[in-house]
């Protein structure tokens, strides 16, 4: 990956972890997950037989629960990086019927474990074993992240079970946190970060109505980042990544999204990174939708839609793929 979207990928993720209050992270030492009783009865009714097929699952994420704590220690950075160690376990899993439920067990039933005692721990192990289940792209998961999306309280969660709904794609989870990231309110960024593993094209419209209108450079960073990694042209490249009568408009869509914050930031940090996306996009139409936007551009806007042009002529990322 080219040293310009490794830093603007950086700066992507500390705007991230700069919108997580003192309040999300206190909720996450105090977890206030409230899943539906009839939710909570299928998943505790499942639990027994899922521990028997994938006892070897559950046994490796009990390990990664109980030196939690110890891997904290090592951070080097605000959090540890569990969700790597994580994936290991779920690529291991692969296969073995309702293994999914080994790393959801932790964060709807903290009870059963010796969960972490520090705060940074239970922020990056509730975190990563919500990321790394949906590795298994496993429906059975899906009640669990839309409890945690509706009744969540901590940023992070509620950002791994929207990543995590997104990659499911089913329409009316796609609907809902289309509307969550469009509407003011407690979990709007968190789902609005969470919406870049949503390769569907109503979460493409959701973030590019928000690309038109948002001002906060905050959050327009956060929505350029998630058209940036949702119309990836690397993750489309890939077979029925997205539904095929959804690929094009879908690239289309975020191309115009991110062209949209380009030419309105002011702040060289937000322009870069929407250029990257830009580029990540790799739309074929992006030369069309600059010289599209020049009429009407201001004398500092046709600068920067030169910039871009030339950019996108050489664009770095093709040298990636």
């Amino acid at each position: 990956m080219p040293v310009s979207l490794r830093r603007s990928l950086v700066v992507v993720a500390v705007v991230s972890a700069s919108l997580a209050s003192a309040a999300d992270q206190a909720a996450l030492v105090a977890p206030t997950l409230k899943l539906d009783p009839v939710v909570l009865q299928k998943f505790d009714l499942a639990l027994p037989r899922a521990r028997v097929d994938a006892a070897t699952v559950f046994s490796s994420v009990r390990g990664v629960v109980a030196h939690a704590d110890a891997f904290d220690a090592k951070r080097r950075g605000r959090f540890f990086p569990m969700t790597p160690l994580l994936r290991d376990v779920a690529r291991a899993g692969q296969g073995h019927r309702g293994a999914v439920l080994a790393f959801l067990e932790p964060v709807v039933h903290p009870e059963h474990f010796a969960m972490p005692r520090s705060p940074s721990a239970l922020i990056s192990l509730r975190a990563g074993l919500l990321e790394a289940s949906a590795d298994f792209k496993d429906p059975l998961a899906a009640p669990v992240y839309r409890g945690i999306v509706q009744t969540g309280t901590g940023y992070y969660d509620v950002r791994a079970a929207a990543e995590a709904l997104g990659t499911l794609g089913l329409e009316p989870d796609v609907a809902m946190l289309s509307k969550l990231a469009t509407t003011p309110g407690p979990s709007q960024d968190a789902v609005i970060s969470g919406l870049g593993s949503c390769r569907r094209l109503a979460a493409a419209v959701a973030l590019t109505d928000l690309a038109t209108t948002e001002r906060d450079v905050k959050r327009a960073t956060l929505v350029v980042g998630s058209l940036g990694r949702l119309a990836s042209a690397w993750v489309l490249a890939i077979p029925h990544a997205v539904p095929a009568n959804e690929l094009q408009p879908l690239r289309h869509t975020a191309a115009v999204g991110a062209l949209a914050v380009y030419l309105s930031a002011v702040e060289p940090s937000l322009r870069d990174a929407a250029s990257d996306a830009l580029m990540t996009i790799d739309a074929p139409e992006s030369k069309a939708l600059i010289e599209a936007a020049r009429p009407g551009a201001t004398e500092k806007q046709q600068a920067a839609l030169d910039a871009l042009s030339s950019r996108f002529d050489r664009n770095p990322t093709r040298g990636s793929r």
